[in-house]
């Protein structure tokens, strides 16, 4: 009985900042392929970016910024040693899902769009909706469904990830 209630708890509960550690994860991946790094830095710099090491740390610290400054837009005030964790997960994800098929690339960005669109009706409802008791059953639908989209954003990265990842790929790029 626990369990169902732990997971109803999730499912139900407001994981706003959540979702925008998804929407932020959706900008990076469109960093990292346009190789907006690279092109950042002069040509004095573009030697070092070589480095595939060089290269993940530049990275991973351009998403521990993007995460402060969403974090604290949202008032909400973490550790910063928290935030370079969620930073090097989302990062390990990023480097997983590029290195799927496309097919659970193209299902990951559609529901980040969806996503997306859902954050923004959620801005909508709490400021056009002035009885509590219908912005909250509305509020409280956004959420679930905010939620169970992340489950299977988690799921499909998986699942992506235990059906076609290629190591050596993989490998290849982290030391590239």
């Amino acid at each position: 009985m626990s369990e169902t209630n732990l997971i109803s708890k999730v499912i139900d509960s407001d994981n706003t900042v959540k979702i925008n550690y998804i929407i932020l994860f959706f900008i990076f991946i469109i960093g990292l392929s346009n190789n907006v790094f690279r092109n950042m830095f002069g040509d004095q710099i573009k030697q070092h970016l070589n480095s595939g090491y060089v290269k993940h740390l530049i990275s991973i610290f351009f998403l521990f910024l993007l995460l402060d400054m969403n974090i604290t837009n949202a008032k909400n005030v973490f550790n910063p040693l928290i935030n370079i964790l969620i930073s090097f997960i989302i990062y390990a994800l990023v480097l997983l899902l590029m290195h799927s098929n496309q097919l659970y690339i193209a299902c990951i960005m559609i529901i980040l769009v969806i996503l997306i669109i859902l954050d923004k009706f959620k801005s909508y409802y709490e400021n056009s909706i002035n009885d509590q008791e219908i912005l909250q059953g509305k509020l409280d639908l956004i959420y679930k469904t905010n939620n169970v989209f992340v489950i299977i954003i988690i799921l499909i990265i998986s699942i992506g990830s235990l059906t076609s990842l290629d190591m050596d790929a993989l490998k290849k790029s982290i030391m590239n």
